[in-house]
């Protein structure tokens, strides 16, 4: 809480931040333009004003707005950034206030400003990896559906009025050209339930903790997911013990910025360990999660007192690690997708035309 500030002031604060959430890009944006004003000699209450002329994005700048008014009301910026109404992450907030402290708050910044970006990078790779594959899918589901409500039922009027004795692949497709064109309420229905039974479940905490578990065993998947996690995990430990806070602590921030539960789940078994005086590379060799090579690592780390400093080459190393298994991944969804659209027009067009081809059988 902030000492300075009363009551009053506080709760109409708290509930005007919750608003809207900004971006990993917005986090970037203002990390960077903060720690290169703070570098350049300004106080911090100036360099939130610079800032106040430079950003145009409405939910950035009304952000700025609100940190340099807890600014000048007396509040650090840990503090300000504390009551954003959770648009600040718990580690983001621990890492500033430290930093404060210890007097490298610049540093920090940048850090974190990398960090974001880092992610921002990721995101934005998949996302343009992820494009022409989406296109090719929408297009397919498009084909199908124009084959299943137009093209098919001409054939269907085509073949009853020959009345012969069709093969079984056709007279699936045209059956399920029939439901399709009678009954495709039905299977809006249920597209539209199987939606609402999936946010459903994702409000369980339990099924979401299940469902991240099951990720990490998918056989292509999975490897990529855990290195990702690892070096977000990774850096995050790094960038707190760099900045001054215990390892307890450290480890206890890293884990709840971990987006994956399973592995945040384990991160609480071991900070409740080395709560208990327990080494946390002797509890890593426990885990299957985290592995053994990489407690192994951590533990001689610990003796040489070199942690931040392995965590930070181990999240550089997990890192590249998943970008190596990204790139392979979505090299490989490409050529999927064609494949599976052109097999999936493929059978519905030889199921069409296997009667014609079949012509001698028809004409018996």
């Amino acid at each position: 809480m902030i000492g300075s500030r009363d009551s009053a002031l506080t709760a109409p604060l708290a509930a005007r931040r919750r608003i809207a959430g900004i971006s990993a890009r917005h986090h970037a944006e203002l990390f960077q333009e903060l720690a290169d004003l703070l570098e350049a000699g300004c106080q911090l209450s100036r360099a939130l004003a610079v800032l106040q002329r430079q950003v145009q994005s409405g939910p950035l700048r009304r952000l700025v707005d609100e940190l340099q008014g807890d600014i000048m009301d007396g509040a650090s910026l840990a503090d300000a950034m504390a009551l954003g109404g959770g648009r600040f992450s718990p580690v983001q907030v621990a890492m500033v206030r430290a930093s404060e402290t210890g007097g490298f708050l610049q540093r920090t910044l940048r850090a974190m400003a990398d960090h974001s970006q880092q992610q921002l990078e990721v995101f934005r790779q998949v996302r343009a990896s992820l494009t022409y594959p989406a296109v090719l899918t929408v297009t397919a589901v498009g084909s199908v559906v124009f084959l299943l409500s137009y093209v098919v039922p001409q054939f269907s009027a085509i073949y009853r009025s020959a009345g012969a004795n069709l093969p079984g692949a056709t007279q699936l497709l045209l059956g399920a050209g029939r439901f399709f064109q009678d009954s495709w309420w039905v299977l809006l229905a249920g597209l539209v339930g199987v939606v609402v039974l999936w946010r459903l479940m994702m409000r369980s905490e339990e099924v979401r903790a299940r469902l991240d578990a099951a990720a990490l065993r998918l056989p292509v998947v999975g490897p990529m997911l855990h290195a990702w996690a690892i070096s977000q995990f990774a850096r995050m430990m790094a960038l707190l013990l760099e900045g001054g806070l215990p390892a307890l602590r450290s480890l206890t921030l890293s884990g709840q910025a971990l987006g994956n539960r399973a592995l945040r789940a384990e991160t609480v078994r071991l900070a409740a360990s080395v709560e208990q005086g327990e080494s946390l590379g002797a509890q890593m060799r426990t885990s299957r999660l985290f592995g053994v090579a990489l407690a192994e690592l951590i533990g001689v780390a610990e003796e040489t007192g070199r942690l931040p400093g392995v965590m930070d080459r181990l999240a550089q190393q997990h890192a590249r690690r998943f970008q190596h298994r990204l790139t392979a991944l979505m090299s490989l969804i490409e050529p999927a997708v064609i494949l599976a659209v052109g097999l999936l027009i493929g059978l519905i067009v030889a199921a069409l035309l296997l009667p014609v081809l079949l012509m001698n059988t028809l004409i018996g």
